[in-house]
């Protein structure tokens, strides 16, 4: 299994208290993990280079359609709204938007359940 390439450190002010651990998956995504020991909620957020702009002309609307269909059912959540039931249930809440180059999905959960969330 090939490991992740850790990047330098980021670049931060003297207040700010959390930790930052940025790197690179062998399949090209990046990845940013901060720690805030104050926080009480565990988050996460993907942004991926496809919006609107890049739909095929056949298809207006698909990079938005794309954004409803993966909260709606999964592996470890198949039924619809399941994973959004886990998330209310413990504190938490999903949201996700596209804009004409990008698409951002995101969630936050009480921090006790935040692993499970990222099933």
């Amino acid at each position: 299994m090939n490991e992740p390439n850790y990047l330098p450190p980021v670049i931060k002010g003297n207040a700010d208290y959390r930790t930052y651990r940025p790197f690179t998956l062998p399949n090209g995504i990046t990845i940013l993990l901060v720690h805030d020991p104050q926080s009480k909620n565990f988050a996460a957020s993907v942004s991926v280079h496809a919006g609107a702009s890049m739909d095929p002309r056949v298809l207006p609307g698909l990079a938005h359609f794309t954004e409803h269909m993966c909260f709606l059912g999964s592996k470890a959540y198949p039924e619809e709204n399941e994973y959004k039931v886990y998330l209310s249930q413990h504190g938490g809440r999903s949201n996700a938007s596209t804009s004409m180059s990008h698409t951002t999905y995101q969630f936050d959960v009480l921090a006790d359940h935040g692993e499970k969330a990222l099933d």
